[in-house]
């Protein structure tokens, strides 16, 4: 399977759970890692990935970690995807979800 970047990175570990039961299987990084720095991080994805998907939470910390990931990224030469984030963006605002650990269950009640 083909996906619009190399590489997803959400803020945590729940995130990853809920994107996986929703059948996604490209790869996820985590951003709440303990011990890592975000230079480190953003560093050790841009080894392996030419672009990434930024899929933090619709909250206010959410968008400042978008952000901040954001120039940290294209900085490193990465190409941050963000039309994938505003459309998950408008259709989770459509049915009145704004993290990204909630959509499994969104998901359900459908």
């Amino acid at each position: 399977m083909e996906y619009l970047a190399s590489t997803l990175i959400v803020e945590g570990p729940r995130d990853v759970e809920a994107l996986r039961r929703l059948g996604y299987g490209g790869r996820l990084n985590i951003y709440s890692k303990v011990s890592v720095s975000d230079a480190e991080l953003v560093e050790s994805i841009a080894r392996e990935a030419s672009s990434v998907v930024i899929l933090t939470d619709f909250d206010e910390e959410g968008r400042r970690i978008m952000g901040h990931l954001k120039h940290l990224f294209e900085r490193n030469g990465v190409k941050v995807e963000t039309g994938l984030r505003r459309e998950f963006g408008r259709l989770m605002a459509a049915i009145g979800i704004y993290v990204i650990e909630d959509l499994d269950n969104a998901a359900q009640r459908v």
